[in-house]
């Protein structure tokens, strides 16, 4: 007959204390290397923004090359001549932005001061609508900084568009690696706690 009276404890997951250590370690470094990369746009807006443009070209030239594979490998020939058309015009505007990069930027920075006002509009209009709950402040002044900022942006074209993409994309930049190496020390000292309990 057996004896059952000894029970062994299984770790249902073995190696996860390690794994944990290199999710720790990659998020660090990786929230360092994005903090770096936020301070490079920040020191230097124009490159950043010239970038970030370059990047949007790309990508439209890139939507307008599969639209017109879609268009060619798609059986049904109904919607052709409109799969060709908006091919052409992601092709078309990603070429515009290559070829006049300035303007391409003066565009984008355009459209960023009209969202940053739009957004600040719908964030004021939402803290006034629900003014009796807690913390309805913080909206309103977060709604009226992105009216300010959409409105400085906009007052301060066509020089702003050097600058202000780079600029604001190196802000999210360093804040995103920042909350990568915060959450990066937190599991951290998590797998710290766990492995010593």
């Amino acid at each position: 007959m057996k004896d059952f009276t000894q029970i062994q404890q299984i770790d249902p997951l073995p190696g996860l204390h390690d794994s944990k250590l290199k999710i720790w370690r990659w998020l660090l470094g990786t929230g360092v290397i994005v903090i770096l990369l936020g301070l490079a746009a920040i020191f230097l807006p124009f490159v950043a923004t010239l970038a970030i443009e370059i990047l949007i070209a790309m990508i439209l030239l890139t939507a307008g090359v599969t639209q017109v594979v879609h268009a060619f490998k798609s059986q049904k020939p109904k919607g052709f001549t409109f799969r060709l058309l908006a091919a052409g015009l992601y092709g078309f505007a990603g070429i515009l932005l290559l070829v006049f990069p300035l303007h391409g930027a003066l565009t984008l920075t355009l459209l960023l001061a009209v969202f940053f006002a739009i957004i600040g509009a719908f964030k004021i209009a939402l803290a006034l609508h629900i003014r009796p709950y807690p913390s309805w402040d913080w909206l309103l002044i977060s709604g009226l900084i992105a009216v300010v900022l959409g409105a400085l942006i906009w007052m301060g074209l066509p020089g702003t568009a050097t600058w202000a993409i780079g600029l604001l994309v190196g802000i999210e930049l360093l804040f995103s690696g920042g909350s990568m190496i915060r959450f990066a020390l937190s599991v951290r000292d998590e797998s710290e706690r766990s492995s010593s309990a």
